[in-house]
């Protein structure tokens, strides 16, 4: 049996077996992200909240991807419209086959006003969602410009 791979194959598999766990090992650590980091996120974004999600959904599917709508309830807004005790519902496009697990609990979501004719909608800042941790939070909260 002979296996040839071209140079691009090669160094996108090399890629994936360097970057891939240095990603997952930088989500398990609790002081992750940094406050530029995050800073950066913060800016990109119409709305930011540490929030729980209510329901999970998917909505639609194309190969390899699945778009989910989430509701949640705003437990703190650090920018943005919304309040403690708002419900909001959003969308979060993902890699086919995540349980709905993954899109449960509490989490910190870093929210795109998105509009399409004339629906207003509120979708995932592509790989910012975090989970809750006493650190991000408080990060948030001196990036807003005050603490609790």
């Amino acid at each position: 049996m002979n296996l040839t791979f071209s140079p691009k194959l090669l160094l996108r598999i090399l890629l994936v077996l360097v970057v891939l766990p240095v990603c997952v090992s930088a989500q398990d650590d609790e002081e992750w992200p940094s406050l530029s980091y995050l800073r950066s996120d913060y800016k990109a974004v119409a709305v930011v909240a540490h929030m729980r999600i209510k329901e999970a959904e998917i909505t639609n599917r194309i190969i390899g991807y699945e778009n989910w709508r989430i509701r949640a309830e705003v437990i703190e807004s650090f920018k943005g419209k919304f309040k403690k005790g708002d419900a909001i519902e959003y969308f979060h496009g993902a890699e086919a086959g995540l349980k709905q697990d993954y899109f449960t609990g509490e989490k910190i979501v870093f929210l795109l006003a998105e509009r399409e004719r004339d629906r207003r909608y509120y979708a995932v800042l592509e790989n910012s969602t975090l989970s809750y941790t006493e650190d991000r939070v408080k990060k948030l909260r001196v990036i807003r410009g005050r603490r609790k």
